[in-house]
């Protein structure tokens, strides 16, 4: 069951979307700085709750789209985030996603990703999103060409890491792009079942909720 106070922006069949709210700022804070995420993150320098905070409340005043991914079961899997968004905030970048061990819930960042697309372009009525990734990170190119996400461009030896100097990737996808993958994301997330529908009145509740 999703805290009190919460609200639910969408709902699948293995994860909820809602916004972040300062609550989960350990959590958050836990998941960035472990091993599996900060190896991949463009930002990998360790992060305190105090920091987090104060990038979050600066953040929600850029009116960013601060996303935390809760299994159906209430506990929080994942989170990521809309951010940069253009003057009629139609194009934006889709990224910062890292969360738990998800082994109780093995669909639920596919899900996550799925979902968010939808969000955008169903709800928000965006036009594109794009990203970036660090080259070595096979499994997020891979997730992001699923989805179908075309790259873009490419900075050489652009990421600082203790690791070394590596290349970023720059995607970006139009909703039409989506749609051309949806059928075979839906097929791996829902087998037989109907994916989650995106009403009318759904659509005038996250706008509302989102002050758009």
């Amino acid at each position: 069951m999703a805290k009190e106070g919460r609200v639910e922006l969408l709902r699948g069949a293995h994860v909820s979307l809602r916004e972040m709210d300062e609550d989960d700022a350990q959590l958050v804070v836990a998941w960035r700085n472990s091993p599996e995420s900060r190896k991949w993150l463009i930002q990998w320098e360790p992060l305190t709750v105090d920091v987090h905070l104060e990038w979050f409340r600066v953040a929600k005043q850029r009116g960013e789209l601060l996303i935390m991914f809760d299994a159906l079961d209430g506990e929080p899997v994942a989170t990521g985030s809309v951010y940069d968004f253009d003057r009629p905030k139609t194009s934006g970048q889709w990224g910062r996603l890292c969360g738990a061990q998800v082994g109780r819930h093995p669909h639920s960042i596919l899900e996550a990703f799925y979902l968010v697309q939808r969000l955008c372009f169903e709800a928000l009525g965006m036009v594109r999103l794009h990203g970036e990734l660090v080259s070595e990170n096979q499994r997020s190119d891979r997730l992001c060409e699923f989805f179908g996400y075309v790259k873009e461009g490419l900075r050489r030896k652009h990421w600082a890491h203790p690791g070394g100097y590596y290349d970023v990737i720059q995607i970006g996808i139009f909703p039409e792009e989506f749609e051309a993958q949806r059928k075979n994301v839906e097929a791996k997330l829902y087998l037989e079942t109907a994916p989650p529908e995106i009403t009318v009145e759904d659509v005038k509740r996250i706008r509302a909720i989102l002050g758009r």
